[in-house]
């Protein structure tokens, strides 16, 4: 079947490989990733193809690494593959359930920061609709984890139309180089590509020299990403929204709360939440027996 972006009602997959190719963000090895078809019920699995034996892994939060503003997915056989969400978010949010991702590499390329590459390559290669029923996640009752050190916190809420809706709270406070932010979007495959896909990753001078110095991301320069100054003015590029921080946080959302390995149907509403927190909700929303919700929240 041709290209559908309206109907969520089953299952989804590719309707001819994709090809996106790039740097890594953090190591800045080049790689290709190979979005193939996949059969009903595969799910997201990345597959190593510069390995011996080609060994893969499910996006699913089971397999996440733990590791400093990335998502590491990781199995007991030696795949591993890093900073997934934004390949995750683009899948999601074009409510892809069916691929195998094949990588040669350990990272997936960072192309511009952001997914709409990802997303652009998945459209032109088309989307076959499944005969399978999509598994789809109703929140009942309030999910809710939270980093009280850090004053952080997310929880999942019932929806009042059943469309899934992530809202986010952008706030590092008063020496921040930008004003609180907020933004919400409902996750329609339209709303994601026109609102959302197009958002960068985004960092603070003084973060890029401590990652550097660490070894990460010396490739990099203004162009690549978004890159705040203490004074509020991004080096050597442009904002494509004024709030595009707090739209690139909904993206990541997205892409860590697919490795639940369902879609949900429920209103997101978080606060400052990173990687870690959204594994914790996922980690929550990939336990729930539909019809046997539960509260669950972190220290």
């Amino acid at each position: 079947m041709a290209t559908d972006l309206t109907s969520p009602s089953f299952q989804q997959t590719l309707a001819r490989p994709a090809v996106v190719s790039g740097r890594g963000l953090f190591h800045g090895i080049e790689a290709k990733v190979r979005l193939l078809p996949a059969e009903e019920n595969t799910g997201i699995v990345f597959r190593r193809t510069d390995l011996k034996w080609r060994p893969e892994v499910r996006a699913h939060v089971d397999h996440v690494s733990a590791a400093a503003r990335r998502t590491i997915l990781e199995s007991s056989n030696g795949a591993v593959v890093e900073t997934v969400e934004h390949l995750m978010a683009a899948l999601a949010g074009l409510r892809i359930d069916n691929c195998v991702v094949e990588i040669n590499a350990i990272e997936v390329p960072a192309v511009d920061g952001s997914c709409l590459p990802f997303c652009d390559a998945i459209l032109e290669a088309g989307i076959n609709q499944q005969t399978a029923q999509r598994s789809i996640l109703v929140i009942e009752e309030p999910q809710c984890v939270n980093d009280r050190a850090n004053a952080q916190w997310i929880e999942a809420i019932p929806s009042m139309n059943g469309i899934p809706t992530v809202d986010y709270q952008l706030d590092y406070g008063p020496t921040a180089p930008f004003s609180p932010q907020s933004f919400a979007v409902q996750l329609t495959p339209e709303q994601f590509l026109n609102e959302i896909a197009a958002a960068r990753t985004f960092v603070l001078v003084e973060e890029v020299e401590a990652l550097q110095a660490r070894g990460f991301g010396r490739h990099l320069t203004g162009k690549d990403l978004v890159v705040f100054n203490a004074d509020g003015t991004v080096v050597d590029n442009k904002l494509r929204w004024s709030d595009e921080p707090v739209r690139h946080k909904i993206l990541d959302c997205i892409g860590d709360l697919a490795l639940c390995g369902r879609s949900f149907s429920g209103h997101v509403v978080a606060s400052r939440s990173g990687h870690k927190l959204n594994h914790v909700m996922a980690k929550t929303l990939s336990t729930i027996e539909q019809g046997t919700p539960m509260l669950s929240r972190a220290a």
